[in-house]
């Protein structure tokens, strides 16, 4: 067993790209004008902005395993033998969207397969402006059920603050939601995961199934099909959001994954959502080491009156209780 220490001791180039980006986070003009963007593209459904999803289109429904499972499909923590701990943060120019988190997921340190994993991020958007911010806490668990198919659920609670007296008619309810909060609830979602062949998962899952009545809240109901080898990975997901638009609308997702010299990831993806209109390109680097890793993701919205970007960026600590993985387990590390 290594301590962590050891793990990150040759760190040096990636603790520097760390160390920019966060200071373009912590220095750039978050407060200086409002949002150019709609609230609903700056909140997206309250997602939480995972760097490897990013970079695939949010196409990680079927092969988002590890911490990224937490916010897309629980089924999927028991799909990987990992202990994973995650810092991530995200940011957005045009949103004036910060995003922090910490999640750790573990899979290997107990003898039931039961896997688990905990998540929470805090959120802002425009803070000169309506100035949203949101607390996300989440905790899920998942088992697998023979060697086909895995099931998983995450309870989440939610928290959702907004200024008052920003709206077209000063301080009041319509425009502001009342004194409170807009939103103090827990919910839950669900998902299950079939692994037909060798490197093929087909996944459905639903989110915010307690149907909290809010966009804030939305319900939403995913699917996809994903296939991975340990050189290459793609998916392609679609979902529909029950809630945000008065009626259903859809999104499509797909993203590729390719992995070179047992370290680098390359990634790229497509996104198109059918309520807001708008079609949204990302791209994704990741270094991994048996160890740790670092992942960047950024997604571009184009053909918009109001076209968004959004980056975020992680740092992944593996804890190997048996040792450290060999470079042809990298894929699963990555996932």
């Amino acid at each position: 067993m290594r301590p962590f220490a050891a793990a990150v001791s040759a760190r040096g180039v990636s603790t520097t790209a760390a160390a920019v980006l966060l200071g373009m986070v912590l220095a750039g003009p978050a407060h200086a004008d409002p949002m150019s963007t709609s609230p609903e593209q700056a909140y997206d459904q309250g997602e939480v902005p995972n760097p490897r999803a990013l970079g695939m289109g949010g196409a990680l429904n079927a092969l988002g395993v590890s911490t990224t499972a937490l916010s897309l499909n629980p089924a999927n923590m028991a799909l990987a033998r990992v202990y994973h701990l995650e810092a991530l943060a995200a940011y957005s120019p045009e949103a004036k969207r910060q995003t922090y988190g910490l999640a750790v997921v573990d899979s290997v340190l107990n003898s039931s397969h039961v896997a688990g994993g905990l998540e929470g991020t805090w959120s802002e958007f425009d803070p000169s402006g309506i100035h949203r911010t949101w607390t996300d806490l989440r905790g899920g668990v998942a088992v697998p059920l023979g060697q086909y198919l895995s099931l998983g659920a995450t309870i989440r609670w939610l928290r959702v603050n907004q200024d008052l007296g920003v709206g077209p008619f000063g301080t009041s309810y319509a425009s502001d939601g009342g004194n409170g909060p807009l939103f103090n609830g827990v919910t839950f979602d669900a998902g299950a995961t079939v692994s037909v062949l060798d490197g093929l998962r087909i996944a459905v899952v639903g989110h915010n199934l307690t149907n909290p009545g809010t966009a804030l809240a939305p319900i939403v109901g995913a699917a996809g099909v994903g296939y991975f080898t340990p050189t290459f990975a793609i998916e392609g997901d679609g979902s529909l959001d029950f809630t945000t638009w008065g009626k259903a609308r859809g999104r499509l997702m797909a993203g590729g994954e390719l992995f070179l010299a047992d370290r680098y990831a390359l990634r790229a993806g497509w996104r198109y959502d059918a309520g807001t209109k708008i079609n949204s390109p990302s791209l994704g680097f990741g270094y991994i080491d048996p160890n740790w890793s670092i992942e960047l993701g950024i997604r571009r919205d184009i053909i918009s009156e109001h076209a968004e970007t959004l980056g975020s960026l992680s740092l992944r600590y593996f804890y190997d209780a048996a040792g450290a993985s060999p470079p042809e387990q990298n894929q699963q590390l990555l996932q």
